[in-house]
């Protein structure tokens, strides 16, 4: 009857492991976003989903120091252990399985990889998310990055203004150039009647420098 009873409890023991091992194959973390910017004073969310039973989930630092940023206890306490560095800077969204993690007041030491991790019940060892990778700028530096592109675009507007109202003066100065030559041009031409007077003038002239054959 010992025997049985030995039997029976070893038995007991290897199934649950098994049970135990299968869980832990099944559980599987992802996140969200992979890799985003934010400008200095900014806010980043990073959505930690998971499936199967959890303890509870950590969001950790891994890249360029590793250290946890905060623990987020099972979904009935709803208790939460947040690092000094990020003390009043956190908040949370959403049930355990697919919680939101916000970050707020960013500042460039914030720049770094952040990966969710699955605390399970029975396992000593966490489950790590793929990570995502926050990237903090300047704010002055990301405003004069975008200033570039709207001065590129209004000036070829500029520059198309500038040569049709340059063609346009040509042009009118051309037209009164033209006018102006034709007038003087115009007030040059003798009347008929000056031509007919200097004809008469001429002839008379012819006559009486003609000598009289007959004295």
């Amino acid at each position: 009857m010992a025997l049985l009873l030995l039997l029976a409890s070893a038995l007991s023991g290897t199934l649950a492991a098994q049970a135990r091992g299968d869980s832990r194959l099944l559980v599987e973390v992802q996140q969200s976003p992979r890799y985003t910017t934010i400008p200095e004073g900014g806010s980043v969310s990073i959505t930690c989903s998971t499936n199967g039973t959890l303890k509870g989930l950590y969001l950790k630092q891994s890249w360029p120091q590793a250290m946890y940023v905060v623990y987020y206890e099972d979904e009935e306490s709803r208790t939460s252990t947040v690092d000094p560095q990020f003390q009043g800077r956190v908040s949370f969204s959403g049930p355990q399985n697919n919680l939101t993690i916000t970050m707020h007041h960013l500042q460039k030491a914030d720049s770094g990889t952040y990966t969710c991790e699955a605390v399970q019940d029975f396992l000593d060892s966490n489950v790590p998310g793929p990570g995502t990778m926050v990237a903090v700028t300047d704010t002055l530096s990301l405003h004069r990055c975008q200033e570039p592109p709207l001065t590129s675009r209004a000036l070829p507007a500029a520059l198309a203004v500038g040569f049709f109202l340059m063609g346009l003066g040509l042009g009118v100065l051309c037209t009164l150039r033209r006018t102006q030559i034709k007038g003087m041009c115009t007030s040059r031409k003798k009347s008929p009647s000056s031509v007919v007077y200097e004809d008469m003038c001429y002839s008379r002239r012819n006559t009486l420098s003609t000598p009289n054959q007959y004295q």
